[in-house]
């Protein structure tokens, strides 16, 4: 440009019109979600030389900067993505807390009423009107147990996995924005001077972050050229420069319903990488919290409960004798039906063949609700827990034993493992989930009142050689009762003897003659013997000294003993059922089936109020931080009119100068003449 004062007025001239220009770009986007207030930089031209100084020349554009802070924007994102994955997980619990806790939806009421009815039994053991109303109640049971299954396993995980689809697809639609957003940015960049970035594409992907780490966590590396790569997780790439890594919803390798995340360099890649267990903040990060650490783990503990209290009653049944004198039937369904032993271990989706394992719940009181995991190596089967600690390891022979149709007890588990269909090859992997539908499974089966086993059963205990006073207790009886096989059915004889070796290893049993019917047997961990010819299981509590005598002898035998007669107003068998309402069952023997169902409501409301407070705390960072932003890049309209006048009155000064200008030349003009 031209020096002199013509120069100067036309320089300030095109400073103001800029800074009009901008001042209204500011005021026109004052409500833009994301936009940041932009400024006129300006500086002085250099000076004409005259003689031993430098004469003014004007002012040029410098630049048009945006007010922006990254410190400030780094703590909103962060802050944004916290609040988002603890609100998330608070939306779940709140729901999971407000279906158990509440009496009409929960199964506390229905515990209640039926141990009323049960009481009603015990006192009136004859009337068919009180044992109509104990089968009534045990369905309910039943189906309240079902209900609560299918809401959590359908409304709830159903729910969660349309989220975490819906989620996938919005971050990578924002991931082909943020790209698409690099190409141009890099584009303005090349072909503008310094200090002239591209503020409102910026802006634009500054908002699609932060729209991002609402969903995921993210951090971003800058670029020479103003570009930025987006990592989410554990450094995860989402974004290199223009090119997004599209994320894909994948299927569990074990269960088809429990949705992973995958990623891989191409979108027709088959064998994707999961990233699940990588990824941090944000709601998607709350999806899988509260599917993995709420609601799998709630159906596994109500699965346990509902298993807990089938096995507890269909053994009791078994124990007892019904209006008719027969020995009593399973009140609910058997929990070890031949079709939920096998649907209970799941076969990884890279298995070579189908190997079919039978999971059956040999203890329910050591149950835990947890998962575990098998992996074949070719040789051995090692057993983990889902935190990768060894449970167990089976030998081949082990192996084999399993294949032939006997089940192996897993110590401190509660279950047993056989092979149905042995098609292991090495680097097979599996996933055994002993309870988790047990509250689908859980039906009450019984339909005839009089079935109901009020009285006791007709065997007698004894112990000729007992030193450490160990208890050997009825745990099921497994053998048709008379009058459906002859007497003295369910033993196999009149009397029969249990006779445990020095070593306390083994035991055998004997028939009334003294003769060796059955063993020897080893003894397992947990003392439940299953003996396939005594007729019945059996538990040993206490430490064995070795060489425990015990006899078992029909006492409603005519002819031979009837001390044990049975009376149709019997209530022996039911005092014992009434007892479950506060017999610690479960967990080791900590907790009856009230005080777990109670253990499972008080964590999932601990959780909840935990959650709660944690998505307040981060709502409260985050209205902060986005404050303190605000305050650096949002549009302030007073400060945006000031300066309007600032720049009309530069303007109009600028014009007067061209003026002044103007009229000087139309002197000299005038002069010349």
């Amino acid at each position: 440009m031209a020096g002199g004062i013509l120069g100067t007025g036309v320089s300030g001239l095109s400073a103001a019109q800029h800074g009009l220009d901008t001042t209204g770009h500011n005021i026109a986007n004052v409500n833009t979600e994301g936009f940041s207030r932009q400024r006129v930089e300006t500086q002085s031209t250099v000076g004409l030389a005259f003689r031993s100084t430098f004469l003014g020349n004007g002012t040029q554009l410098a630049g048009i900067t945006r007010t922006f802070n990254d410190f400030n924007y780094q703590e909103v994102i962060f802050n944004a993505s916290q609040y988002n994955s603890n609100n998330t997980k608070y939306v779940n619990a709140s729901r999971m807390d407000n279906l158990l806790a509440d009496p009409e939806t929960g199964i506390t009421t229905s515990f209640e009423e039926m141990f009323d009815g049960i009481n009603g039994v015990t006192e009136e053991p004859t009337i068919i009107s009180a044992r109509n109303v104990v089968i009534a109640r045990a369905e309910t049971v039943a189906q309240r147990f079902n209900t609560l299954y299918e809401e959590i396993s359908g409304q709830h995980l159903g729910a969660v996995n349309e989220e975490i689809t819906t989620t996938i697809e919005e971050i990578n639609s924002i991931a082909a924005e943020i790209a698409n957003l690099n190409g141009k940015i890099q584009v303005e960049n090349a072909v503008s001077g310094s200090g002239f970035p591209p503020n409102d594409l910026l802006d634009k992907r500054d908002l699609l972050l932060k729209n991002l780490s609402e969903m995921v966590q993210v951090d971003t590396i800058k670029r020479d050229d103003g570009t930025i790569n987006v990592t989410i997780g554990k450094g995860i790439t989402l974004v290199t420069n223009s090119f997004a890594l599209p994320l894909s919803v994948e299927r569990n390798e074990f269960d088809s319903s429990k949705l992973e995340i995958g990623v891989a360099t191409r979108a027709d890649t088959v064998n994707k990488t999961y990233i699940t267990d990588q990824l941090s903040g944000g709601s998607l990060t709350g999806l899988f919290d509260a599917r993995d650490n709420l609601i799998l783990p709630t159906l596994n503990e109500l699965g346990k409960l509902a298993i807990g209290l089938a096995d507890s009653f269909n053994r009791q049944q078994t124990l007892g004798r019904d209006l008719n004198g027969d020995q009593g039937q399973y009140l609910f369904s058997d929990i070890n039906e031949p079709q939920e032993v096998l649907s209970r271990t799941l076969n990884s989706q890279y298995n070579v063949g189908e190997t079919k394992f039978e999971t059956y719940i040999r203890n329910t009181n050591e149950l835990s609700g947890e998962d575990y995991r098998l992996d074949y190596d070719g040789t051995n089967i090692e057993m983990t827990d889902m935190d990768g600690n060894v449970i167990t390891q089976f030998t081949p022979a082990d192996i084999a034993t399993m294949a032939g149709g006997t089940a192996i007890a897993v110590e401190g588990t509660g279950i047993a493992l056989a092979i149905d269909t042995n098609n292991l090859t090495a680097g097979d992997s599996f996933m055994i989930r002993p309870t988790l539908t047990g509250s689908r499974a859980i039906e009450r089966v019984l339909e005839d009142p009089e079935k109901l086993a009020a009285a006791d059963n007709a065997l007698n205990i004894s112990a000729t050689n007992n030193p450490n006073n160990i208890e050997l207790n009825l745990y099921e009886l497994t053998a048709a009762s008379a009058p459906a096989a002859p007497l003295p059915a369910p033993l196999p004889d009149n009397s029969i003897s249990i006779e445990i070796d020095a070593g306390a290893a083994n035991y055998v049993v004997r028939d009334s003659g003294g003769t060796v019917i059955s063993g020897p047997n080893a003894i397992p961990a947990d003392q439940i013997i299953d003996d396939p010819v005594a007729g019945f299981r059996f538990e040993l509590k206490g430490v064995l000294a070795g060489s425990e005598v015990f006899d078992i002898v029909h006492a409603d035998n005519p002819g031979f003993d009837e001390t044990k007669k049975f009376g149709p107003g019997d209530n022996t068998n039911m005092l014992e059922m009434l007892n479950f309402q506060s017999q610690r069952t479960l967990d080791n023997g900590t907790n009856s089936l009230s005080e777990s169902y109670a253990d499972l409501v008080t964590t999932i409301g601990v959780e909840t109020k935990s959650r709660e407070i944690s998505t307040a705390s981060f709502e409260t960072l985050l209205a902060g931080s986005e404050q303190r932003l605000a305050g650096i890049q949002g549009v302030n309209l007073d400060e945006e009119a000031a300066n309007l006048i600032q720049y009309q009155q530069a303007y109009s000064a600028a014009a007067r100068i061209i003026t002044v200008a103007r009229d000087t030349f139309d002197t000299l003009l005038q002069a010349a003449r």
